[in-house]
């Protein structure tokens, strides 16, 4: 038995796609997302959670883990349960692993795979922590051997491990169809996300990269820092909702007054303060594009959730670049996993971690009917 998975342990959900190899019949990959939420616990945490438990939840929405004698509640229990929060500061290769044991206990929980079988997995980085891979490598080695999830001994081996930047998944699409003609050609690849954004550029086939700490946390905080009381999830909700342009039915939530005029005014202001701090951050963000960008690129490759926030700017900016958005992949991820319109912001999100998957099955050896159709 082979699980073949990719991950992408974002800071605002955790975006997998696996498939379970060896299995009749063929079945094809799935989409997984659980909450970004992570936080360490002591076991008597864990236990009066249990003993006040009245149902069993999927495993998903009631992932625990322990490994090393430690214990952490990752994604939704983590998140509703012991009420933790997302930390923009903390590295994500050090979070992979306990969201890496989770994401593999819950999948294994749901198919009845067994406690002991062999992983491929592929996982994306930021590029400022690519450089730690190794160190993430072993440690994931070491963790699978000899971890529980809810309770349960797992023994999982780690057969083949890959780890790419964020964006590895698109370049790995775009460089397969562009062909020899990729080596020839400045690619640069631009991914924004949650809390940061990065570039990764090619230069006939040679690569170097760089990330800044401006993904839509930069402007979120700021809205916060400068209204009353909000926090970063319910403006992100209100931002994604209303589009480039705030709209006030998508902020009246956010207001915390118990007058109906003082309300009003309220609104207005996030509104204001949100419009300003959309002007402050593309500003920032177009600085940093100038001086990583270079100016002779011949296409660049854009992805990640902020993208579509800033897909107006970006148009302009590059007006006269080629614009691969999500390396064309949205149509084949809408199709692989039957989703509608209105998921369209999902389907963006998970481009990237489809890409990585795609290429991780055509490293694993595998039976050519299984091979999924790359169109």
């Amino acid at each position: 038995m082979n699980l073949l998975l990719s991950l992408d342990p974002g800071s605002s959900m955790t975006k997998m796609i696996y498939r379970v190899l060896d299995s009749m019949p063929y079945k094809p990959p799935e989409l997984f997302c659980m909450e970004p939420e992570l936080i360490a616990i002591a076991k008597e945490s864990i236990d009066l959670y249990e003993s006040g438990r009245l149902n069993s939840p999927n495993p998903e929405n009631e992932a625990w883990v322990e490994f090393d004698s430690e214990y952490y509640a990752v994604g939704f229990l983590a998140q509703k349960h012991f009420e933790a929060q997302v930390k923009l500061s903390e590295l994500k290769y050090e979070n992979a692993i306990p969201k890496v044991l989770a994401a593999v206990g819950a999948i294994a929980t749901k198919l009845g795979l067994g406690t002991s079988f062999c992983l491929s997995l592929a996982l994306l980085l930021p590029y400022g922590e690519w450089e730690d891979r190794e160190r993430l490598e072993r440690g994931l080695t070491a963790a699978l051997s000899n971890f529980s999830f809810r309770g349960q001994q797992f023994s999982i081996n780690l057969e083949c491990f890959e780890c790419m930047p964020e964006g590895g998944g698109l370049i790995l699409t775009r460089s397969k169809k562009l062909g020899a003609n990729f080596n020839q050609l400045s690619i640069v690849v631009l991914m924004f996300g949650f809390r940061d954004i990065s570039a990764v550029r090619f230069e006939r086939g040679l690569s170097s990269g760089s990330s800044a700490s401006l993904g839509l946390a930069w402007m979120l905080e700021k809205i916060k820092n400068r209204t009353s009381g909000q926090n970063l999830q319910d403006l992100l909700l209100a931002i994604h909702l209303s589009g480039a342009t705030p709209k006030a039915k998508y902020f009246k939530s956010l207001a915390r007054s118990k007058k109906a005029e003082f309300r009003a005014e309220e609104v207005t202001q996030i509104i204001e303060v949100a419009t300003m701090a959309r002007k402050e951050y593309w500003a920032k963000v177009s600085d940093w594009l100038k001086s990583h960008v270079p100016a002779n690129v011949d296409q660049v490759i854009v992805g990640g959730g902020t993208s579509q926030y800033l897909s107006n700017e970006l148009k302009a900016f590059f007006a006269h670049t080629k614009i691969s958005w999500a390396a064309e992949l949205e149509e084949d991820v809408r199709l692989a996993f039957n989703l509608p319109p209105h998921k369209d912001a999902l389907i963006l999100r998970v481009t990237d971690v489809y890409g990585l998957f795609r290429y991780l099955q055509n490293q694993v050896t595998y039976s050519p009917s299984h091979a999924l159709a790359d169109t």
